[in-house]
């Protein structure tokens, strides 16, 4: 038996990969890791007990080059006698769609497939051939990001039906066993060009460090990986206890308490923000975020900043409040026609003439109905702005807006972005909270207007 066997072996029995009767599918792109693992997986198949099959993602990124890549696994997997399933994606139109990386749409589209093609087939388990190179790259790429004890925990041997049997091997093992063996396997050229951030540590960061300071830098890497993920564990499960007391969900967005946080011992600030937003919002903070965020705790309340993501974080009197959606500080006054709609954040602002209201009213802030029958021209759309007063409905008297948020327990980091809708000077819908009292509906209402927001 090689060694390069031997060590897969046994960290694959270490990390509990496969089990008796496991149903896996390769993760097979024809290049020289994935062909390795399926060979592997192949030849110690009835030692595993184990049924082993192939699926192929086409990128659709090299044209003739990625066919032949698809094709190459389509008459391997045929040759080794195995099931074989091939999905084409354009991860660069994608890319282009979400306005991301096209690195990061490979992704995204890789693991959505596979889970996938495992309802499609039966299969239980995906085996992607992840190595200890791989490893390297992404401790190397995340410590230079700053993202954290995290993201320094490299990659994982297994997440939910997905396993990494062969993370323990460096590139140049794998290279040799197939060369050894005479196993034929695809070269991805992209792979040698140094425009991405991986490749680039590929090619040119990590030669160096092997030459000049660790000839064994991967392995080495792996090991501290292994430490890393355990204490970042162990520090996820007291950071778990400890976020009950210190966010909760609003209508707002996330709070983050203000008492909490500054209680905490230093050491423990830092992981504490940032584990509640990345676990509510499912996104990954920076260094930088997390920094600002901590100091929103020692401003003045309406202080807010704009995150990545497209995250807002503001400073209220007890709590940081974290909400999606950054804010828009230009917003431009429009014109609104009765008949007409327009975009306003998340949601459409509709203003339509109708026959009539219905007999009983939801309660639903988000539609209401007026009297047309002192409305002039057209309706203005825009931002309150400090002097602004109106006649609330239901109320006598004028009030400041200013005053009638404050009441309704707006948060301030919300107040600047609250929109207010006109007709000649005249407030009449102050947006998602209370209609003007000059223009609510009467017995005399000869002309309704509806306005909705969905």
């Amino acid at each position: 038996m090689k060694k390069e066997e031997e060590k897969a072996l046994k960290y694959i029995d270490e990390n509990g990969l496969i089990e008796r009767d496991d149903k896996v599918l390769v993760a097979l792109s024809g290049g020289p890791d994935s062909v390795f693992l399926l060979h592997f997986l192949l030849k110690f198949r009835k030692k595993f007990r184990i049924d082993v099959g192939a699926v192929h993602i086409n990128h659709m990124i090299r044209g003739k080059a990625a066919n032949e890549d698809e094709e190459f696994c389509r008459k391997l997997s045929v040759n080794l006698h195995i099931d074989f399933l091939s999905v084409r994606k354009n991860v660069r139109s994608l890319a282009k769609q979400h306005k991301i990386s096209i690195e990061e749409a490979g992704r995204v589209v890789r693991y959505q497939e596979f889970e996938k093609a495992l309802k499609q087939t039966g299969f239980n388990k995906i085996a992607t051939a992840h190595n200890c190179s791989d490893n390297a790259e992404t401790v190397l790429l995340n410590l230079i990001k700053g993202t954290g004890i995290k993201g320094i925990s490299g990659i994982p041997p297994k997440r939910g039906n997905i396993i990494r049997p062969i993370l323990c091997l460096k590139k140049d093992e794998i290279l040799d066993y197939l060369n050894n063996y005479g196993i034929k396997f695809r070269i991805d050229e992209s792979n040698l060009e140094t425009d991405y951030e991986r490749n680039f540590l590929r090619k040119k960061v990590i030669p160096l460090i092997r030459e000049r300071l660790n000839p064994d830098f991967e392995n080495a890497l792996f090991h501290s990986s292994e430490i890393f993920a355990g204490f970042s564990v162990m520090l996820d499960s007291q950071i778990k206890e400890k976020i009950k007391g210190f966010a909760k969900v609003s209508k707002d967005g996330l709070n983050l308490n203000v008492g909490a946080i500054n209680n905490a011992d230093d050491e423990i600030k830092n992981y504490l923000i940032k584990a509640a937003v990345e676990g509510y919002f499912k996104i990954q903070l920076t260094f930088t975020d997390v920094k600002n965020i901590k100091a929103l705790f020692e401003k003045r309340t309406g202080k807010s900043i704009n995150l990545a993501n497209n995250l807002t974080a503001g400073r209220e009197r007890q709590f940081v409040i974290i909400s999606s959606g950054v804010q828009d500080e230009n917003f431009e006054p429009l014109s609104l026609a009765e008949g007409s709609k327009v975009k306003v954040n998340d949601k459409t602002l509709i203003v339509k003439p109708v026959e009539g209201i219905p007999e009983k009213f939801s309660g639903n802030r988000l539609k209401e109905y007026i009297s047309a029958d002192k409305l002039s021209g057209n309706f203005c759309l825009r931002r309150w702005k400090a002097g602004d007063k109106f006649s609330p409905l239901g109320l006598k008297g004028t009030k400041k807006i200013s005053d009638f948020l404050n009441e309704q327990k707006i948060a301030s980091s919300k107040k600047k972005e609250q929109l207010i809708l006109t007709n000649k000077g005249r407030i009449v819908w102050v947006l998602g909270l209370r209609l003007d009292e000059r223009f609510k509906i009467t017995n005399n209402t000869k002309r309704i207007i509806e306005l909705c927001l969905k």
